[in-house]
């Protein structure tokens, strides 16, 4: 049987099965959103509980980027200074630019990142950003 309770604000539910318990954020603070998440969350946590399924992981953005930013991918020291800075704007709250070549520049970082999580199994779902990644070529004369 689960049980919601609150927590610093934040609806969790807690599934046991004998001795074993599991324990799981809803991430909200409406308890009727909480109510309505009850169910499945309640169902994938015993299906882990029972051994059908392993646990997987499903991190924030923030806790995302921390992980592919620690990550090996060989990157150039000036690749990694990008990425970093595109990653800081980003988490800021920044606009995407409005330049087509920054933009895009913006987007193929962001959404590799969501691809390497779904690749490492971190995250379930990847929320890529839409638009163009190809940007604006030089200027013809």
């Amino acid at each position: 049987m689960a049980t919601l309770y609150k927590n610093r604000n934040i609806w969790y539910i807690t599934v046991s099965n004998g001795n074993n318990r599991l324990t799981r954020s809803l991430r909200t603070k409406d308890k009727q959103v909480a109510k309505q998440l009850k169910p499945n969350a309640e169902l994938e946590l015993l299906s882990q509980l029972s051994g059908a399924t392993q646990p997987s992981k499903n991190l924030s953005f923030d806790e995302l980027v921390r992980y592919y930013l620690k990550a090996d991918h060989n990157w150039s020291k000036r690749t990694k200074e990008l990425n970093d800075y595109v990653f800081r704007s980003y988490q800021s709250g920044k606009p995407l630019p409005l330049n087509p070549t920054s933009r895009s520049i913006f987007v193929r970082t962001i959404n590799a990142c969501w691809n390497w999580g779904m690749k490492q199994g971190l995250i379930t779902k990847a929320y890529k950003l839409e638009g163009d990644t190809k940007g604006e070529s030089g200027t013809e004369y």
